[in-house]
């Protein structure tokens, strides 16, 4: 508790985010020498694999977040100014706090100011001035509105005098809405913007057809045994497993002492075309992930995807020098990447082989 005492006070970081700077004291600890492993930090121990310290950072330090273009405009500012308050349990990343709106952001993306600290009493005082006046806006415009109110009785009672008895016998009766009218708003037509030319919206579907598209999607099957039954989905099955033969995905091994397998799971799928019918019947094999966890079967979680930048990059180079465009689909695409680590997989229900 010494640590967090120092990095709270250091940092001059409100008490409220002790359990931060705690997990923070945790995470440096674990990978510090310590006098109960030999030669070894407690993290290079659990893990095997020596840490690196080169994203460490002060604690409650000034750190400039890089805004993406998506979330701002022209003029805006490209940075917004947050506090550190550790790393990111699921992914390398840092942990940071917004005081302004006060939320959490997870970013890489950012430069660090380690010898400044934010001006929390500032913005103590900000906020307490703003609750302040708020209070008083509030408090007049009650006050207003009351004496508007009162004068607004006086002239009616002053107007509505007894020299018109059938006027003051009206003015006492109670009040009866007036019915509202019945007529309907003008609607503006509105329409169709040009880029939605190239677009099929499934107009062209009659009821019969959209009923027979919802009936297949929802027919297909969920476990191995109804599909089993189908020569369409025992030929999408084979397919996969042909595909995961034919890129070496795995190999047929005894279960070592003390792994722990993970399963899986075919997953059967009806693809469809942009008219509505049936392009393909697909079988997937995927892992169960969700019976692994974190910091213990895995430590980070990564998957490359193609960034628009480089696809609008290629589109306009394609179209200023009129080349012709083709696009592919490279199949079981995650059977490409390679595995550096050591995975059991059980083998998929109801299709094993000898061995």
């Amino acid at each position: 508790m010494n640590m967090v005492r120092a990095m709270i006070i250091g940092r001059n970081v409100p008490k409220i985010y002790w359990p931060e700077a705690t997990k923070w004291c945790v995470h440096i600890l674990n990978r510090s020498p310590t006098v109960a492993v030999q030669d070894k930090t407690p993290e290079e121990a659990w893990s095997g694999m020596k840490p690196t310290v080169e994203y460490f950072r002060v604690f409650g330090c000034l750190a400039h977040v890089h805004t993406p273009d998506q979330q701002r405009i022209k003029l805006d500012t490209k940075s917004k100014k947050c506090v550190l308050l550790g790393v990111s349990e699921e992914s390398k990343a840092y942990r940071l706090l917004d005081p302004i709106n006060n939320r959490i952001i997870i970013s890489k993306d950012v430069i660090f100011e380690e010898g400044k600290n934010w001006n929390w009493e500032k913005n103590e005082q900000e906020n307490h001035q703003a609750n302040l006046d708020w209070g008083d806006a509030v408090s007049n415009t009650e006050n207003q509105s009351v004496e508007n109110e009162i004068n607004n009785a006086e002239q009616q009672d002053a107007e509505i005098s007894s020299d018109d008895p059938i006027q003051a016998e009206a003015h006492n009766e109670p009040n009866i809405p007036a019915a509202a009218p019945v007529e309907g708003r003008a609607r503006r037509s509105r329409r169709q913007p040009i880029w939605m030319a190239d677009y099929d919206k499934r107009e062209g579907l009659s009821d019969d057809d959209t009923a027979a598209v919802m009936l297949m999607t929802d027919d297909d099957p969920v476990i191995f045994e109804e599909a089993i039954k189908s020569k369409r989905w025992r030929d999408a099955m084979k397919r996969e497993m042909e595909a995961i033969e034919k890129n070496k995905t795995w190999e047929l091994t005894d279960l070592p002492k003390g792994m722990k397998p993970i399963g899986v799971k075919l997953i059967f799928k009806t693809k469809l075309k942009e008219n509505g019918e049936i392009d393909k019947f697909k079988a997937r094999l995927v892992a169960k992930g969700y019976a692994q966890q974190y910091g213990v079967d895995y430590t980070e979680v990564f998957a490359p995807v193609a960034k628009l930048d480089t696809i609008r990059i290629i589109l306009s180079t394609a179209a200023h020098h009129g080349w012709s465009i083709f696009q592919l689909d490279v199949k079981s695409a995650f059977l490409h990447g390679e595995l550096n680590e050591e995975i059991y997989v059980q083998q998929p229900s109801g299709i094993r082989a000898d061995g």
